[in-house]
């Protein structure tokens, strides 16, 4: 039976009769209904209803609330690195840097008089940062000529021209079938397991070769810089070639012209494969998996929330206040492993039905993103990585509206095209994607 009772407003010039008359019918009606044993299923007990409102922790898994998951590759190139990678079976991986080298200059300034030039030959100058490589021995380095039209943009290990309309493949992969032109060895102290160091070595070329690169608009011309010994890794920081001219009117003259690169990429083996059913973040060429979300209408409520039974909760009927995306991370491939803190943050895809070139909006969760350490990708053990949506979740709930619309978002470096590392992510299954939510809930025991 369900009853309600209304309270009246006392009205002026009420009898005293009539108010003892009212209280003793009122006393009368409170023990018929105490009497009343019929119960209805809709309504809770009272003395269960705990009004005040409560704080809690929700866990949605990715089935409930990813919608889509896809990570796109081809972001930038690895020319706008801005330096080379040199390795060789390097715990599988290898690869080698291509350079080209600027125009000659066809005058020189001897003594302020300009005149013509003869070029007699060369060295070309390697500068590492880095080397990693067996301890206490010396490094070969090697530079050989190439022999395919190359484009600098778009080359990898097996294509030396990679683009839409164009493929072509090298006549060797990793830019194989090039020509030796000179070799040495870098020296064995500044070999060892991980040392950051500055190392130098100049290698000799000769007329021959020199005349080859200089000759303008030739996209077949150009270097090779490869590692000779297996289990060594270097990153070239520069290349240069210093080239050795005569000039003409003073011929007993030799002088020094330093050419600098007008492009320089790496090829890479293995080349990494194409995500499935994970997520990959960063790299070179650079990777971002976007994901479209959408907050479920309802979600199962605990005895906590709803009383004394399980219940579906009404998620629009509460407040929001944090939004997180959890994402375990997974090992990443051999010779793409980060050895430096990476960072990831989350943007909003402003034109999903354009990507992968829709604009992206701004940061979501802070400027910075998450920095990450290396070592959570190394295979020693998952870890979780936590990235804040409130601010853009937030706005589902402030509309008051069950229906919460679709959201897409995109994980990107926060230094994209910086780093051949890359991280990785589960992308489904016990580990996959994970929202947090804390939420206040208005009313406990009722159903919303």
């Amino acid at each position: 039976m369900i009853v309600t009772v209304l309270s009246s407003p006392k009205k002026e010039g009420v009898s005293l009769r009539k108010s003892y008359l009212m209280t003793r019918f009122s006393l009368l009606a409170l023990l018929f209904f105490a009497n009343c044993t019929e119960n209805v299923a809709t309504a809770p007990d009272l003395d269960l209803i705990d009004t005040k409102p409560h704080t809690l922790e929700v866990l949605v898994p990715s089935e409930q609330f990813v919608q889509d998951v896809t990570t796109w590759g081809g972001y930038g190139s690895a020319s706008d690195y801005g330096s080379g990678i040199v390795a060789k079976d390097f715990n599988g991986f290898s690869a080698k840097t291509i350079v080209r080298f600027g125009s000659y200059p066809e005058s020189f300034q001897l003594e302020g008089t300009e005149t013509s030039l003869k070029y007699l030959g060369g060295r070309v100058v390697l500068s590492f940062d880095s080397v990693q490589g067996p301890y206490d021995e010396s490094i070969g380095i090697e530079i050989l000529a190439t022999q395919n039209n190359w484009d600098a943009k778009t080359a990898n290990w097996n294509f030396a021209v990679d683009t839409a309309g164009n493929k072509a493949a090298w006549n060797q992969p990793g830019a194989g079938s090039s020509v030796l032109v000179a070799s040495g060895d870098l020296d064995s102290h500044l070999a060892g397991d991980s040392v950051v160091t500055f190392a130098s070595i100049s290698l000799d070329v000769d007329s021959a070769s020199v005349a080859n690169w200089g000759k303008v608009g030739d996209q077949s011309q150009g270097i090779v810089v490869a590692s000779s010994d297996s289990g060594t890794r270097l990153n070239l920081w520069n290349a240069s070639l210093v080239l050795t001219a005569v000039p003409l009117i003073n011929p007993d003259t030799i002088v020094e012209i330093p050419i600098p690169v007008s492009d320089l990429s790496f090829i890479v083996d293995p080349m990494p494969m194409d995500p499935t059913g994970w997520l990959r973040v960063g790299g070179l060429p650079s990777w971002r998996s976007v994901m479209a979300i959408k907050l479920p209408e309802q979600i199962q409520g605990s005895v906590e929330v709803c009383g004394s039974t399980d219940c579906s909760f009404d998620l629009s009927k509460s407040q929001l206040n944090l939004a997180e995306l959890i994402l375990t991370t997974r090992e990443t491939e051999v010779g793409f492993k980060p050895t430096e803190p990476l960072g990831v943050e989350v943007r909003s895809v402003l034109d999903p039905q354009s990507l992968p070139k829709s604009p992206l909006g701004e940061f979501i969760g802070g400027q910075q993103g998450v920095t990450i350490k290396p070592e959570l990708f190394s295979g020693s053990g998952q870890g979780e990585v936590k990235f804040e949506l409130t601010e853009l979740l937030k706005k589902g709930f402030d509309e008051k509206s069950s229906l919460f619309p679709s959201q897409t978002i995109a994980l990107l470096s926060s230094d994209e095209g910086s780093t051949l590392s890359f991280t990785s992510f589960e992308g489904s299954g016990n580990s996959g994607p994970v929202l947090r939510l804390l939420l206040t809930v208005p009313q406990i025991g009722t159903s919303p």
